[in-house]
C-alpha cells in the first residue's frame, strides 16, 4: 500500500497547487486507488511518485534544466497499464486506421489514444466494438476511439441501408 497512497498525496499535492494537469489527474489516480491491479509495478509506480515530485510545465524550457515534463509522466503511466495487461495490446492496433491515418502529425494525441485506449482500457473503443460487432468496412477512418455518437450514425445507417436493400 505504500507507494500507492504516495502517489496519491504527491499527485493531489501538485494538483493543488496547479501545476499538475487536470487531465491527468484521473489517470494517476486511478492507478493510486487499485494497488490490487497495479500492485505487480511497484519500480514504476515508484518511478511515477518520482517524476510528479519533479514536474514542471515548463519542463525543457532552460539548458541545464532537470524537471521532468508531462510526456514523460504520460509514458511512464503507459508502461504501467501495459505491465498490467500483460503487453496485450488491442487486437486491432497494427490495423486501426484511424490511428494510422487520421492522426498524422498529432504526434501528442496518438501516444495520449495508445496509452489510455490500445494499450489500456480497449474494451471502451467503440472502432474495436463497431469492428467485432460489425464488418471491418463499415468503420469510417475519422471515427475516434470514444465517439458513441457516430456509431449510433453507424448502426442507423446500416439498419435503413438493411431495409431498402433487403
Amino acid at each position: 500500500m505504500f507507494p500507492f497512497e504516495d502517489l496519491r498525496i504527491v499527485v493531489i499535492e501538485q494538483n493543488l497547487i496547479g501545476e499538475f494537469p487536470e487531465w491527468l489527474l484521473a489517470d494517476v489516480l486511478d492507478i493510486a486507488d487499485n494497488p490490487e491491479k497495479y500492485g505487480d509495478n511497484i519500480p514504476l509506480i515508484e518511478k511515477l511518485i518520482a517524476q510528479i515530485n519533479e514536474y514542471d510545465p515548463f519542463a525543457g524550457a532552460g539548458c541545464f534544466d532537470t524537471s521532468v515534463g508531462i510526456e514523460t509522466i504520460q509514458a511512464t503511466i503507459g508502461k504501467i497499464k501495459i505491465q498490467r495487461g500483460a503487453g496485450m495490446p488491442c487486437e486491432i492496433l497494427e490495423c486501426c486506421q484511424f490511428l494510422n491515418t487520421q492522426t498524422k502529425g498529432m504526434p501528442k494525441t496518438v501516444e495520449h489514444i495508445r496509452n489510455n485506449v490500445c494499450f489500456g482500457e480497449f474494451e471502451s473503443c467503440v472502432r474495436l466494438r463497431n469492428y467485432k460487432k460489425l464488418a471491418v468496412e463499415h468503420i469510417p477512418l475519422e471515427l475516434y476511439p470514444h465517439d458513441t455518437e457516430e456509431v449510433k450514425k453507424i448502426v442507423l445507417c446500416l439498419q435503413n441501408k438493411k431495409v431498402t436493400d433487403g
